[in-house]
C-alpha cells in the first residue's frame, strides 16, 4: 500500500456520505459531522448514490461492493474510505487523541489499527486537559506576536521558551493566572500583577 500524506482536512460544510449500518458507521458518521461536516446516512449503496458528495465512506458490512463504490465516488470527485480495505481508500481514518484544539492522529498504514488504538489510550492519559488549557491562552496571543514581533526567528524563540517554562504545570496545578503571568511574561516581557 502506498504511504499515505497526515492531513488535517476542514470539512466544515462539506457533505459526505456515510453507507451502511452498525458501530463503525456511527463513529465515522459522528467524526465527521463533530467536523462540521454535513453527513447524509444510507443503508447501502445503490448506484448513482455517490453524487453530490465530497466524502463517501463505506462502512457496512458487506464489503462485496467496494470497488464500485470506490471508482463510483472518484468519477465525482469524491475521497473514498472503504473500512478495511485499504485497496479501495483515498484516506484513512486515524485513531485520535483530542484535547480541546490538540489533536494528535496515529495511523499503522492499516498494518495494525489495535496498535493505533492502544498508542491513543497511551496519549490520552498522558495528555491532559492542561493542553487544552494552554491552546486557549495562546489562540489570541499568536496574533498579538506577529504584529509586535516581526521576526519570525525571534518568535519561534519566544514560543518554544514558552513550551520550556512552567507553563503547563502551572495549568495542570489549576493556577490559570498564574500560567497566564508567565505567558504574558515569555512571550510579550510583561509583568502583570
Amino acid at each position: 500500500m502506498a504511504r499515505p500524506f497526515p492531513i488535517f482536512l476542514v470539512l466544515e460544510g462539506r457533505k459526505c456520505l456515510v453507507l451502511g449500518l452498525g458501530r463503525e458507521a456511527e463513529e465515522k458518521a459522528r467524526a465527521l459531522e463533530e467536523s462540521g461536516a454535513v453527513v447524509e446516512r444510507r443503508a447501502a449503496y445503490a448506484a448513482g448514490c455517490a453524487a453530490g458528495f465530497e466524502v463517501v465512506v463505506a462502512a457496512g458490512e458487506d464489503r462485496s461492493r467496494n470497488a464500485e463504490i470506490a471508482r463510483e465516488a472518484r468519477q465525482f470527485g469524491a475521497l473514498v474510505n472503504c473500512l478495511d480495505d485499504p485497496a479501495h481508500c483515498d484516506f484513512l481514518f486515524p485513531s485520535v487523541v483530542k484535547q480541546g484544539d490538540l489533536q494528535v492522529a496515529i495511523s499503522t498504514n492499516g498494518a495494525c489499527p489495535a496498535l493505533a488504538v492502544r498508542l491513543k489510550e497511551r496519549l490520552a492519559g498522558e495528555l491532559g486537559v492542561e493542553y487544552a488549557q494552554l491552546l486557549e491562552l495562546t489562540r489570541g496571543a499568536r496574533s498579538e506576536l506577529a504584529e509586535r514581533v516581526k521576526s519570525f526567528d525571534e518568535r519561534r524563540r519566544r514560543w518554544y521558551e514558552l513550551l520550556g517554562s512552567p507553563v503547563l504545570e502551572l495549568l495542570k496545578a489549576g493556577r490559570r493566572a498564574e500560567a497566564e503571568r508567565v505567558l504574558r511574561k515569555t512571550l510579550f516581557g510583561e509583568e502583570l500583577l
